[in-house]
């Protein structure tokens, strides 16, 4: 695991909640959604901007993180899930990377976008 001092920042991980929709199925319910806080690494990796009938900004970044939340239980993360730091929503991108040491589960790499506009 990675030492608490190289991970600065206090995110939360947000899991929605599930309903049925008039068809059956069983679809994401963010109204009942619930968050995790977790300790972690965020950086921008790259930043562009859509500028073709609209005013977009847009964002690429990286989550590093142990595989424990705060509280020390199991984290796990979807790529329906999304991340909330410092007043910004990210969307997370595809699976949670797994980083192993030869014996254990070491971190997660987690990608996430942002998009503004």
């Amino acid at each position: 695991m990675i030492g608490l001092d190289l991970l600065p920042h206090l995110v939360e991980v947000e899991h929605p909640g599930s309903t049925t929709d008039r068809y059956g199925n069983v679809v994401d319910d963010w109204s009942a959604s619930t968050r995790t806080p977790v300790r972690a690494w965020v950086q921008q990796n790259t930043g562009a901007e859509d500028t073709d009938q609209r005013n977009a900004q847009i964002g690429e970044w990286l989550m590093i993180c142990n595989p424990v939340d705060t509280s020390g239980g199991a984290l796990t993360v979807y790529g329906e899930d999304r991340v909330h730091w410092a007043g910004t929503r990210f969307e997370v991108v595809g699976p949670a990377g797994p980083a192993y040491t030869p014996i254990e589960l070491h971190h997660y790499e987690i990608r996430l976008r942002v998009v503004e506009g």
